[in-house]
């Protein structure tokens, strides 16, 4: 049996950096999104349909990634606050053992 070490805080730090980048990118995509515009208006004909279409879809290749960084972020966070209420439940638990006190 192998023993995993984890520093909740520092995991938490992790978490709260990906839900933020996930919030930046989205941002960025409504930047593409205008560029796109911007891109397609600046030239004629099929280049101007083209410009457009990459734009369009590196916009929604940023706001995925934007949206699974979130995504993950949330999930560490919930993941350290279920591994913090188990380690005080087994913490307790312990504590109630060593005094001779029966817990619920």
């Amino acid at each position: 049996m192998s023993t995993i070490s984890v520093q909740f805080d520092a995991l938490e730090q992790l978490a709260d950096e990906l839900r933020s980048l996930g919030t930046e990118l989205a941002g960025e995509a409504e930047l593409c999104r205008s560029a796109a515009y911007t891109l397609g208006a600046a030239v004629d004909g099929e280049l101007a349909a083209r410009t457009g279409q990459l734009g369009h879809a590196w916009a929604g290749l940023v706001d995925l990634l934007g949206q699974d960084a979130a995504a993950v972020g949330q999930g560490l966070r919930a993941a350290v606050l279920s591994y913090r209420e188990l380690e005080a439940a087994l913490s307790d638990r312990n504590l109630y053992a060593t005094a001779g006190v029966r817990g619920s």
